[in-house]
């Protein structure tokens, strides 16, 4: 009985941890989406800019055709702005849902907003920053294929390679030493 208990005991814990694992799992891929999203979401808002627009066209752009990670939050600034805050005030939300990289891009929108500051050059720098960040993150990914490749190579070629090479040759020496 007292076994019993153990080995379900043992279960449960495996479970816990397991869900524990997968979730911060899933946090780092969304963490990482929101990052290489942010250079995106910094065109698209340099380009409503550029042609003309406001931060507000620039946000309601980003909610509705920018990409899909940041879309609720750039959606709930626009719900914000909807019940009556002011677009100054709703920005921060973004920080606050996206993390703090995106913080560069709040100052900006808000200090347009506030003052008027152009920021086509700084939304273009900004751009061009999360570009180089996201190629650091994807050479940094490359670099660490090999030591991560490793452990599939050595547990599935290598007994294949065995299997298909050193059994065959044992076979044959076998039946010759036989007969």
């Amino acid at each position: 009985m007292t076994a019993a208990m153990l080995a379900i005991a043992a279960v449960v814990v495996a479970a816990f941890a397991g869900r524990r694992r997968h979730r911060a799992i899933w946090i780092d891929r969304l963490a990482r989406d929101r990052g290489e999203a942010l250079a995106p979401t910094i065109d698209l808002m340099a380009m409503t800019i550029g042609a003309g627009g406001t931060p507000a066209d620039g946000v309601s752009l980003v909610a509705e055709r920018g990409p899909v990670v940041v879309r609720a939050a750039f959606g709930g600034v626009l719900d914000a702005q909807r019940r009556g805050d002011v677009l100054i005030d709703a920005l921060p939300l973004l920080t606050e849902q996206l993390g703090p990289d995106y913080h560069p891009l709040v100052s900006a929108l808000t200090a347009n907003e506030h003052g008027g500051a152009p920021v086509g050059a700084l939304l273009q720098r900004l751009a061009e920053e999360a570009d180089r960040a996201r190629r650091q993150s994807v050479e940094l990914a490359l670099a660490q294929l090999p030591v991560r490749l490793l452990v599939p190579l050595v547990c599935c070629q290598l007994p294949a390679a065995i299997v298909g090479a050193v059994v065959p040759l044992t076979i044959v020496a076998l039946r010759h030493l036989r007969g």
